[in-house]
């Protein structure tokens, strides 16, 4: 069957992109809810601490949880909850101050740590082998475009005045527009055959995998040091706004939509390049560029001086972003694929959060400007790091079977 026939994938489809934009509305309306409250720097650092805990903390168990349940089920009733604590959130908004914002993004992270393994594993049960690529370039281009669609529109409505707790009714109102998608997806799909006992002792063979492999355990080890410090990008450019350009943070989204396109960009030009080159000069210049872009922002005096930079950056993110998964499909064998990239998704999280406190007590004790310095020299020092790690080899092409797996980095 193809993909326009397939009526199937067009609701896993247009289930997920709409959720996507519910999640950007929500993000950046929260967001701009307690830069009113509040302009501390701490509450920006928890605002991204407690999107960041409960992945780190439950991110492995839940994904293994879920493993054995009806996924339409899985997401339906993570959307369903989803709606239910944002219109409550709504109806006592005015009666509470902004560290609530922080248990309602708690509960949101945790809902969302059920809702997208899930998305993720049901394609391959609705798409057949010959159209599974198209698929998932499909679904990346409409994650990428709705995205940005999202942060284009939040930004808008906010400097046109509109409340936060209106655009937070928006995102319910999409959301639950997902949920019609979701719930016509057939046939329900269970896997009946999975073991819990036994992902966990296959998820501990993984990563013993990944530390044997000279090359993967250093690629790893830089990409930890890296994730660390690009974590807090967005929290540096939340308090660099606020308190050095005294711009309202909703910018933040045109900054993420430059950098968005730069990564398009760069994963239209990664493919090109793969096959001639050696594969980790397509990926070490990543920590350059996010180096350098941080450090710009030392000079900036306007918040239009920032996307130019960030979209280069994404270019260079783009690169990384297709050669790192392109790599590891390379030479992964098939049995050890699903636990590296678990892995990873582990490494990336557990990361983040110790990476956004650090650079909130940076940012508390030393101030925006210093804070930057700091964060791009460790980046740049990560790159010069990554000069000196084993060579990849060139790239020898896609496979032909690719699996469903979205990485970026945060």
């Amino acid at each position: 069957m193809s993909l326009k026939q397939n009526i199937a994938f067009r609701n896993l489809f247009f289930g997920r992109t709409l959720c996507i934009f519910a999640d950007s509305v929500m993000f950046f309306s929260l967001l701009k809810w307690v830069e009113i409250q509040t302009n501390s720097n701490h509450a920006f650092t928890f605002f991204y601490v407690a999107f960041y805990l409960p992945i780190t903390l439950f991110a492995l168990p839940i994904g293994t949880w879920i493993n054995n349940k009806t996924l339409q089920k899985v997401m339906y009733y993570s959307i369903i909850l989803q709606i239910f604590f944002l219109i409550t959130f709504l109806v006592f908004s005015s009666y509470l101050t902004y560290y609530w914002v922080y248990l309602l993004l708690i509960f949101i992270s945790i809902l969302q740590l059920f809702f997208v393994p899930a998305n993720q594993s049901l394609l391959p049960y609705l798409v057949g082998n010959d159209e599974r690529a198209r698929a998932n370039s499909l679904l990346q281009l409409g994650y990428t475009a709705i995205k940005i669609v999202g942060q284009i529109f939040t930004a808008f409505m906010i400097k046109l005045s509109v409340a936060p707790t209106t655009l937070l009714f928006v995102s319910a109102l999409f959301l639950l527009l997902s949920l019609i998608f979701i719930n016509n997806i057939k046939p329900l799909i269970k896997n009946k055959s999975a073991d819990t006992n036994g992902q966990w002792k296959l998820m501990i063979e993984g990563m013993r995998y990944i530390i044997k492999k000279t090359q993967l355990n250093s690629l790893f080890t830089l990409l930890a040091f890296a994730l660390f410090f690009v974590s807090s990008v967005n929290l540096i450019l939340v308090s660099f706004l606020s308190d050095i350009l005294t711009v309202g943070v909703e910018n933040l989204s045109y900054i993420g939509t430059s950098s968005l396109c730069g990564i398009a960009t760069g994963a239209f030009i990664a493919p090109k390049l793969y096959k001639n080159t050696e594969r980790k000069w397509l990926m070490i210049p990543s920590l350059f560029f996010l180096g350098l872009t941080i450090g710009s922002l030392f000079f900036i005096t306007n918040w239009i001086f920032i996307l130019p930079m960030f979209f280069i950056q994404g270019i260079a993110l783009g690169c990384f972003n297709v050669t790192f998964v392109t790599y590891l499909q390379d030479v992964i064998p098939n049995e050890n694929y699903t636990r590296t990239f678990s892995f990873y998704n582990m490494l990336s999280n557990a990361t983040a959060l110790p990476g956004l406190l650090v650079t909130g007590v940076l940012l508390n004790k030393f101030g925006v400007l210093i804070t930057i310095l700091v964060v791009s020299g460790m980046l740049l020092s990560v790159g010069i790091f990554g000069l000196f790690t084993p060579k990849l080899g060139k790239g020898q092409g896609l496979k032909m079977e690719q699996k469903s797996t979205d990485i970026s980095l945060p």
